[in-house]
């Protein structure tokens, strides 16, 4: 396998990446434009296989997307590490984020590396198909998705 490349998204993978992560993401009843955040990527040789996605302000920073398409190799680990010091460098409190309440497989990855579950926001995917249909109505394992689940991980300084 080629060495895997971790880079801000540019102006020359920000295509490729948003091919990988989609244009828009809803959590929390806000619409994130993917286009329009910062973020990093994983490069292996040409193609990006990995994103992030983050937004801070208020004092807190949203792990708004993270998507891979390797997987056990550290990619995600690595993304997140990296935004978690970005959150550092700019007096974050906290780094949170969202997922689905289907989505089991991220809930174990994100508590595997620091991150506590603090929250069920019931049938919020549910209201957020208002601003974004495309999202499903059944996901991993059959699971009807509607709540939404937010994860923390508290810095300290």
């Amino acid at each position: 396998m080629a060495k895997m490349i971790i880079q801000e998204i540019d102006s020359q993978t920000r295509e490729q990446a948003l091919q990988l992560s989609g244009s828009m993401i809803v959590s929390r009843g806000r619409i994130h434009a993917l286009r329009e955040l910062p973020g990093y990527c994983v490069l292996i040789g040409r193609n990006v296989e990995a994103t992030i996605y983050y937004c801070c302000q208020d004092g807190e920073c949203e792990i708004v997307s993270l998507n891979s398409c390797v997987e056990n190799i550290g990619a995600g680990s690595a993304l997140i590490q990296i935004v978690l010091e970005e959150a550092v460098r700019q007096a974050c409190s906290r780094v949170w984020l969202i997922t689905s309440n289907d989505n089991t497989k991220a809930i174990r990855f994100y508590q595997k590396r620091g991150f506590d579950l603090v929250a069920m926001h019931r049938d919020a995917i549910t209201e957020a198909r208002l601003l974004k249909p495309s999202i499903p109505l059944t996901g991993y394992d059959g699971i009807p998705v509607r709540h939404e689940i937010e994860c923390e991980y508290r810095l300290s300084w």
